[in-house]
């Protein structure tokens, strides 16, 4: 048998360290704050909300980092709506950003599906960060369940996304 390359070896370890993180996916508290709003908290800090068919999420250094945090839900989204309804998952679609009347738009295809938040925003001047929200196609009657896996999709990513920025003796490396 051939020795394992250094590729099938950290391949390996990602999936061991993954499942490791898993526990960590379930934190998401839900509170409802009346009138179908509902607000999203991770170790006791708000990270996002739900109201009618608007799920948002925040938290975010940059705004390039809350258009990546966007992306990262937009596909978990295709995704987990293709699975539902059983049904091949559409093809990945880059998600553009215009600005409209001072919004920053994020749109597919030049159909508005959500907007970035800046600290401009009442509700993330509060956490002094930045942020985005997504419009949920009217076939998506479960909004909440559609918060969960948006953070499901943030929290794996975020978790590799460390992976990826340590080095070897655990000490962070760069990213630019």
């Amino acid at each position: 048998m051939a020795p394992a390359s250094a590729r099938d070896l950290r391949s390996r370890q990602l999936t061991l360290i993954i499942i490791t993180f898993n526990p960590s996916i379930m934190s998401l508290s839900i509170f409802e704050f009346g009138d179908g709003h509902f607000r999203l908290f991770r170790d006791g800090r708000e990270v996002g909300w739900v109201e009618g068919r608007a799920v948002g999420f925040l938290g975010f250094d940059t705004e390039a980092g809350a258009y990546h945090a966007a992306t990262v839900a937009y596909d978990a989204l295709s995704g987990w709506l293709a699975r539902q309804s059983r049904e091949q998952a559409v093809p990945r679609r880059r998600l553009q950003l215009r600005v409209e009347n001072g919004e920053r738009q994020l749109t597919i295809g030049g159909i508005a599906i959500g907007r970035l938040f800046s600290g401009s925003d009442d509700r993330i001047a509060n956490g002094g960060s930045r942020g985005f929200e997504l419009t949920l196609p009217p076939r998506i009657g479960a909004a909440l369940s559609a918060a969960q896996v948006i953070d499901q999709a943030l929290t794996r990513h975020q978790n590799l996304r460390e992976l990826e920025t340590t080095n070897t003796i655990g000490a962070p490396e760069a990213v630019f």
